[in-house]
Parts: structure tokens; C-alpha cells; sequence
């Protein structure tokens, strides 16, 4: 790795000069307006205010500079480098690994968590007899029902109002709770298919619910309604609807929630035997930021995400033909063919061997989105980028951040200080599979620069911006980027370090996530 030294800060902050205090001198003039102010605030008449500077304004959200910082992917993961068409992972562990992952998306034995899996939808999903899942929409009715919080925790719409009553109630009704524990059994017929994006919501509706946006690290983009988001062509098992129709209740390999109607197709025996055996002979996993989709015919479906993966039915030098599901007008889902563009740059057929090129690769195209807490607009957040990358590569990281640190060797290091964090990483992590947990957020490691005379890890990372320990306001980055994880951030040292905070773990990819129900598809949020 050849590392490129962080461009020092040029920002200076200048201070007032003191002065010294001395006996004021009182013009006529000013006793005499004074007299007047006096006066007319004793008579009520309310022309005339006496002057009150305005209190000094502290922005709880201010663009971070982060023109400071080298984002050139080839200064950190070198294309001269000897290792850059070297395998990070053995080719017994990727196909271990690429398994794990087949399994999970179609997998039929006892343990594979597939929605379409009818032991485990029997077992896992309705272990409770669907009295959980009744359970876990109380609780989300009343977490975002205002008159059951405190000042802090009341939420707001997009026009920045307090959601009222009726607002709550109208979504509370058009669940009908019931229908979880009243249809609580596997039924062939709620198989489904993801046949476009969704996004995945905690009630059955689009409308945001954030915290006070004066308050730091509130406000857009963080809509709590919003978990995740599901790629065209995911396994769904349908669990509920709500009343009107318009929404379906969902379970993932990785999450359970509400999504669009319009983005599931019921699918039948034959669509999975199809579907399932064409995966199996050879699946595909989208590594451009995002790829239009349009099938055979012409006709555009939806435009495919990193990370995105489908059966590839052919390949050839002039593009790559996948199978990709289409809503028709009974809601059931039909394969049509499409034709992705040829060469890299669109999909690829995994397992993508895992070398710092392909890692490179992926960044390039990556690098500098926008941050979209729980996938808003469709755009990643911290672990959703890194699930993004790992997937071509047949690695399945877990959804939830704090749940990625079961993806691999696991050390915790919340013990040590952040200077021995900061050491420790530099010397022990491995390039491109050592991720770091700091509580809500993860980064991934990608070596070592110096700085100041000091060796320093550099991270890659999907991140809404920087706090001080005070928690007073954000230093706004919003985006992926690439920084070192340094004691002291130069531009503001009011900012703390990524490495200071309450919680720092990293684990290391060295094996295949164990199969299972996955425990973040309950109450947690996005993150």
C-alpha cells in the first residue's frame, strides 16, 4: 500500500483580543436617551424596545472540510502494489463463504434462514405462533405515538409539525394486529419476490417521524420510521398486510417490515424451482453505485443497486443476460430477460475473488454518495455500504452494524484507550477485512499512512459527520469517504476521534457467518 500523508489543516481560528477594563465615560447625550428608553418602558408603549443583542447562534449542523482529505482510491489501495491481484481470502474460504450466502437467499435445509424456506419460516418466523410479531407492532405503534413520549423523543413530519393523534391512529388501524397471530403458520402462497427497490418501514407508511432538528444529530436524514431498504430480485415471505391494501409485512434473510405493495410478486413452485436453479448455476451481483434495467422488450424495471444480485442466464463479449422478476397485474411475479452491458463495470458472476483491485473497484464507484441513514433514498448508510461491497464478493455481512461484528474474528477493545485502539488496529488489522464498531457505525480498515511522524490506520466509511464529546452539534460529511483514524481531528479539535468513543471492536473476515434466525429483524433501528 502506498500511503499519501493527510494535507494539514489551513483553517485558523482567530480570537478577540482582550481588552482592559477601564471607568467608562457617560456622555449627556447618552443620559438623556437613556431617561427616554427608561420612560417609555414604564409607560407601556411598545414602539420603542431598548436594544438586546442577539444571542449568539450555534449551528447543530456545519459542513465539515473535507477538502483536506486525499478520496483518491489509488493513493491508498496502490494498482503497483504487488499484492493487487492477490487473493485476501482462500479459495476454500470464499466458496464456504459463497455458500453461507446461497444458502441464507435459497437454501432448504433446516438452518438456511430463506424466506422461501418453508422450515425455517415454520421454526424461526412463526416460533411464537405470530404473537411476537403482534407484539413487536404494539410496541412500534406506541414508540411513535407522541403522547407517549417525553419532549425529546416527540416526532415530526417533513413540514417540521409534531405528528398529532390522528396521524398515529389512522396508521394504527390500518394494521389490524390481529391478522399476525390469526395467520400463524408457513403457507405456500405467501412466497414472494422483491420486483423493485423498497424501502423497509416500521408502520405502513411513507411519512418521516424525526426528532427535533434542533437538536444535534436530529432532524433529516434521520426518519426512525425507515430500517432498510430490499434490492430487486431478494426472497420475501409475506407476513401481513395492512388494510387498505397498499402495504405488505415482510421477512428478508436479514430484516422484517413494511414495504410497497407494488414492489412484491407472489411467486409459485415453478418461479422458485426457475429461479432457485438458475441462481445456483450461476449468480450475479451488481458492482457499478447503480445499473438501469431493462428487459427484453425494451421496457425499463428498475435500476439495480451495488450489491444487487440475480441468475445470470448467459455471457458473452457483447453483455451479461439475467433473469429479473416482474410484477403483473394479479401482484405474481413472471421472469423476464434483461441484458446488462458487458465487460465490469455492471454485474459480475460471484464469487468475485477478493483482491484489492476488485476492492478498489467497487470504491471507485462508491466513493462520495451520499449517506442515506436506513438506505433513504436508496443510498447506503455505514453497514449497508460495506454489505454492498462484501456481496460480489459472496460474503454476507449481517444488516445492523453492531451485528457485523459476528461476521469474522472478534476482538474487543473498549477497554483500551483510543490512542492503544488506534495502535492496536495498526498493527493487527488486515487490509480490506478488518472492520471497526464504534457503536452504531462501523469502518473498514484499509492500512496504514504517517502523520506527523506517527503511523496511523486509514478507514473507508459511509458516515453523516463528526461530533464533539459534548454532542452540541454535527460537522456534517454525509457521504463515503476515506480518512485517517487519527487522536485529534486538526480542522476542530472540539471534534472527537472516531477512535474515543464508549465502544470500539473490530473483527476480522476469516469464515462465514453462522446460519440462524437473525435477531435484527425485531426492534432494531437503522444503522
Amino acid at each position: 500500500m502506498s500511503p499519501v500523508a493527510i494535507v494539514p489543516s489551513l483553517l485558523t481560528f482567530m480570537r478577540p483580543r482582550t481588552r482592559q477594563a477601564s471607568t467608562p465615560r457617560v456622555s449627556p447625550l447618552l443620559t438623556l436617551l437613556s431617561t427616554l428608553l427608561l420612560g417609555t418602558a414604564l409607560s407601556g408603549c411598545s414602539w420603542l424596545m431598548p436594544f438586546s443583542p442577539a444571542p449568539r447562534h450555534v449551528d447543530v449542523a456545519e459542513p465539515f472540510p473535507l477538502q483536506h482529505y486525499d478520496q483518491n482510491v489509488d493513493h491508498w489501495i496502490d494498482p503497483s502494489s504487488a499484492d493487487y491481484d492477490k487473493p485476501l481470502l482462500s479459495d476454500a474460504n470464499q466458496r464456504a463463504q459463497y455458500d453461507a450466502l446461497l444458502a441464507r437467499y435459497f437454501g432448504t435445509g433446516p438452518q438456511d434462514p430463506s424466506p422461501w424456506n418453508p422450515q425455517f419460516v415454520t421454526a424461526a418466523i412463526y416460533r411464537h405462533g405470530g404473537d411476537d410479531i403482534a407484539a413487536l407492532q404494539r410496541r412500534r405503534i406506541a414508540h411513535f405515538d407522541n403522547r407517549m413520549q417525553d419532549a425529546r423523543h416527540r416526532g415530526y413530519g417533513q413540514n417540521l409539525r409534531e405528528h398529532d393523534v390522528t396521524w398515529i391512529d389512522a396508521i394504527s388501524a390500518n394494521i389490524d394486529v390481529g391478522q399476525f397471530s390469526r395467520n400463524a403458520g408457513y403457507a405456500a402462497v405467501r412466497r414472494a419476490i422483491a420486483t423493485d427497490n423498497a424501502l423497509v418501514r416500521s408502520l405502513p407508511t411513507a411519512d418521516p417521524f424525526f426528532y427535533d432538528s434542533k437538536i444535534a444529530g436530529e432532524g433529516y436524514p434521520f426518519d426512525n420510521l425507515q430500517i432498510s431498504s430490499i434490492r430487486p430480485g431478494t426472497p420475501l415471505y409475506v407476513l401481513g398486510a395492512s388494510v387498505d391494501g397498499e402495504w405488505r409485512y415482510v421477512q428478508t434473510t436479514e430484516v422484517q417490515g413494511w414495504i410497497p405493495s407494488k414492489d412484491v410478486g407472489f411467486v409459485d413452485e415453478a418461479f422458485i424451482s426457475r429461479w432457485r436453479s438458475a441462481a445456483k448455476q450461476s449468480l450475479g451481483a451488481v458492482v457499478a453505485a447503480s445499473v438501469p434495467v431493462r428487459d427484453s422488450n425494451g421496457v425499463f424495471r428498475f435500476a439495480a443497486p451495488a450489491g444487487t444480485v440475480l441468475p445470470i442466464a448467459s455471457r458473452d463479449a457483447s453483455g451479461t443476460e439475467v433473469l429479473v422478476p416482474v410484477q403483473d397485474a394479479e401482484q405474481h411475479a413472471t421472469i423476464r430477460m434483461a441484458r446488462l452491458p458487458a465487460g465490469e463495470q455492471a454485474i459480475i458472476p460471484m464469487p468475485w475473488v477478493a483482491t484489492p483491485r476488485h476492492f478498489a473497484m467497487l470504491m471507485k464507484s462508491l466513493i462520495g454518495r451520499p449517506y442515506g441513514w436506513g438506505n433513504t433514498g436508496f443510498y447506503n448508510d455505514c453497514s449497508s455500504e460495506l454489505q454492498s461491497i462484501y456481496t460480489a464478493f459472496g460474503v454476507w455481512l449481517p444488516r445492523h452494524s453492531s451485528n457485523q461484528m459476528t461476521a469474522g474474528t472478534h476482538v474487543d477493545l473498549t477497554s483500551r484507550t483510543p490512542a492503544e485502539r488506534i495502535a492496536w488496529l495498526s498493527q493487527h488489522g488486515v487490509p480490506l477485512r478488518t472492520i471497526i464498531y464504534i457503536g452504531g457505525h462501523v469502518m473498514l480498515y484499509l492500512g496504514n499512512t504517517t502523520r506527523d511522524d506517527h503511523v496511523v490506520p486509514v478507514v473507508y466509511q459511509d458516515i453523516w459527520g463528526l461530533r464533539p464529546a459534548q454532542n452540541t452539534r454535527r460537522a456534517i460529511i454525509g457521504g463515503s469517504v476515506i480518512m485517517p483514524l487519527t487522536l485529534e481531528i486538526p480542522e476542530d479539535p472540539d471534534l472527537r476521534s472516531l477512535a474515543a468513543g464508549p465502544v470500539f471492536e473490530v473483527t476480522t473476515i476469516d469464515g462465514p457467518v453462522p446460519p440462524g434466525f437473525n435477531p435484527e429483524s425485531g426492534d432494531d433501528p437503522a444503522s
